[in-house]
């Protein structure tokens, strides 16, 4: 406000609380308080804190209001160098008290908004999770059943594989073997009524590579299906095998069983068996020298566990996953669990650079197994 009590200035809250109140015009107090309003105006024109007042402002043709406010003095460059008076009118108890409750319901509104905005996102993040929850479920389902299914298809293509290996043993024991005794009978009946020497010996040579194939017939029946395993039984088949394997290696080899012996499937007993003659065969290629080898087959009531250590040269067994055991070309350790993994049975290998390998085959009992044990 400038000098006679002219309004220079005023901001949307002066308008809306003064109806009266016009830019250039004097402020619209009540007649008998103008005089009043000159002195203290006059009063805040000289200091610069505020100085508490009241001013009676018209409302209306006949009526005015009281108003509180606070005056001080301010030199604004836009007015010019004349000081000027910043008038702030305060508002009353009542009002004061309207605000406060205005804007406190106002912020209480904002919150139960934001709150319930909150509660929309949050439901619809649940509805999202339980969603995905389902799919994963479904999933993990599906992937079992896909799981189940295979190992239900690679058994079966198993059994099938062992079927007709054992035809082909059978097979070639009881027609080709026939027919190479018949053969070997043959040439020395020829070679007994033979005087030419030369003739002799021509017949004597047919005869020793008749008796060369009849071992190699031999070693690709056992290799197909050992007929010890139908004959005698799963110890006897696997004790014949380490003393044919040690005999023709000439490693030394223990063999050792630990429990009773139990009956179980032969489809684990024909794995088991596999799995003795493939960790052997190991063993003479890659050991090394000076190498000696332990065999142990364990009988307990849940288990049966065949255990082939060798104090050869070892390798990195943390190595022996499947990716670097096919990078590296270890195919019959993978062989190995993949055979053991048909019949429910697990495979442990530990090995080390310069501390022999050890090979743990388990195969669990079913329930039906050990009622009968």
């Amino acid at each position: 406000m400038g000098q006679f009590g002219l309004v220079e200035d005023a901001n949307p809250a002066a308008f809306g609380r003064l109806p009266d109140l016009a830019i250039g015009l004097p402020l619209p107090v009540e007649k008998t308080h103008r005089e009043r309003m000159s002195r203290y105006l006059s009063l805040c024109s000289r200091t610069e804190n505020p100085i508490p007042g009241a001013v009676f402002v018209r409302a209306g043709a006949e009526s005015s209001c009281r108003h509180p406010c606070r005056g001080a003095r301010i030199v604004l460059h836009a007015y010019g160098d004349e000081p000027l008076v910043l008038l702030h009118l305060t508002p009353t108890n009542l009002e004061g008290r309207l605000r406060l409750l205005t804007e406190r319901l106002n912020d209480v509104r904002r919150v139960m908004q934001e709150r319930k905005r909150r509660e929309i996102e949050m439901q619809a993040l649940l509805t999202e999770r339980s969603r995905l929850l389902v799919h994963l479920e479904e999933d993990a389902q599906a992937r079992q059943r896909a799981e189940a299914e295979r190992d239900a298809v690679l058994s079966r293509l198993y059994r099938a594989g062992q079927d007709e290996r054992r035809r082909l043993a059978r097979d070639l024991h009881d027609h080709a073997g026939q027919q190479l005794v018949t053969l070997t009978f043959g040439l020395r009946k020829i070679a007994s009524r033979l005087s030419c020497p030369t003739a002799l010996h021509e017949v004597e040579q047919l005869l020793r590579h008749t008796q060369d194939i009849g071992q190699s017939l031999r070693r690709v029946t056992l290799e197909l299906r050992p007929a010890a395993l139908d004959e005698f039984g799963f110890v006897t088949a696997l004790r014949s095998l380490v003393d044919e394997w040690s005999r023709v290696t000439e490693i030394v080899t223990e063999f050792q069983i630990v429990g009773e012996e139990l009956d179980f499937p032969l489809e684990t007993a024909i794995t088991l068996y596999r799995l003795a003659q493939e960790a052997l065969t190991n063993v003479a290629k890659h050991a090394g020298p000076d190498v000696s080898v332990s065999v142990v087959l364990r009988f307990s009531a849940l288990q049966i566990t065949l255990t082939i250590d060798d104090n050869g040269s070892g390798f990195a067994a943390d190595e022996a996953i499947a990716t670097s055991l096919v990078s590296q070309g270890k195919l019959g350790l993978l062989g190995m669990r993949e055979r053991m993994s048909l019949v429910d049975g697990t495979l442990n290998i530990e090995s080390a650079p310069g501390r022999g390998t050890s090979i743990v085959a388990r195969a669990y009992r079913s329930v039906e197994e050990r009622g009968h044990a």
